[in-house]
């Protein structure tokens, strides 16, 4: 059962559960044409593209999608608007996608976004940044406070406005949060987390004990996508790697990841140091699932019950 902090609140009504059908097959199908490729930075476009064919969705009935090109201090903010019918003014999310910082774009996550629009009632801006190895860090992170920065101008008060990632962008959630604090900005209301890549040093037990589990990756996969976004940069960077920042004073954090992910530790260790900085978090645990699996959302139930467990951590924060 989900618990107020101070604990960190675990769900484990799916965690002896069989993965259902359809998460089933799609992990079936990342096993065969994602998890066995050696990637050279020769294959980013394949990957890319794969991300496109694999995640790409539709727009639910309700929601409307409005490309974003402005410039804003100094330099190019891309991404677009997810507004359902009737949103409650005021309030907004900011959504980071994934893709290990060298795939993904606001059209390849819109099975996220687009019902995350729908569900709490809210305009969702989906950032388009900057992606590695054409811009390695800090690009993606200056983008991130980029796009920050012009929703406060934009009259949005902080305290309205959700922060939520999955992946790589889930990762990069945490670090603007740190930024933000570093730069006396004001923080969001709180935070959603879908398997957020926290550890770009790849440093989780996960990494030797869901080699055969996890559907997506191979650890030589993500070190790989890891050295391309990181560049000279020591991989225990907060800004890079922000599992080794200091999370004291962060907003609440509500946080999902499958047992069966190479990343599973990535948040594991997330929700053991925010409860040990005093944040309010939840954690939900899930079984057998692929890494990120709300992109699978509309196609997997999974995927759509995560997002509705996720909206109702937002809308209902203190709620037991």
């Amino acid at each position: 059962m989900l618990r107020r902090h101070p604990s960190v609140g675990h769900r484990h009504g799916h965690l002896h559960d069989t993965p259902s059908l359809q998460a089933r097959l799609i992990a079936r199908g990342l096993r065969r044409l994602v998890k066995p490729r050696k990637i050279t930075r020769m294959d980013i476009p394949l990957l890319r593209g794969l991300m496109f064919a694999f995640t790409r969705s539709r727009l639910p009935a309700g929601v409307k999608a409005e490309r974003i090109k402005l410039m804003q201090d100094g330099d190019w903010l891309r991404g677009e608007w997810l507004r359902p019918d009737k949103p409650r003014r005021g309030r907004a999310l900011l959504y980071l996608h994934g893709g290990g910082y060298i795939c993904g774009a606001p059209r390849t996550h819109r099975a996220i976004t687009a019902r995350l629009a729908r569900r709490l009632g809210v305009a969702v801006f989906a950032l388009d940044y900057r992606l590695a190895p054409e811009h390695p860090y800090p690009a993606a992170l200056e983008d991130a406070l980029r796009a920050w920065r012009w929703l406060l101008v934009e009259g949005y008060r902080p305290d309205r406005i959700w922060l939520a990632g999955d992946s790589a962008g889930g990762g990069l959630a945490l670090a603007l949060m740190l930024a933000c604090r570093q730069q006396n900005l004001p923080l969001p209301a709180a935070a959603a987390l879908f398997s957020p890549w926290t550890d770009l040093a790849c440093s989780g037990a996960a990494f030797t004990e869901n080699i055969e589990r996890c559907a997506w990756f191979m650890p030589t996969q993500i070190r790989f996508a890891a050295d391309l976004y990181a560049g000279e940069t020591a991989k225990n960077d907060p800004l890079l790697s922000p599992l080794y920042g200091d999370l004291a004073g962060l907003p609440p954090l509500v946080l999902h990841v499958s047992d069966s992910e190479l990343l599973r530790d990535d948040t594991l260790r997330l929700a053991e140091r925010a409860h040990a900085a005093g944040i309010s978090t939840r954690l939900r645990l899930w079984h057998g699932l692929p890494h990120a699996w709300p992109n699978f959302a509309g196609l997997m139930p999974e995927g759509d019950a995560c997002l509705d467990e996720a909206a109702d951590s937002l809308l209902h924060p203190t709620a037991a």
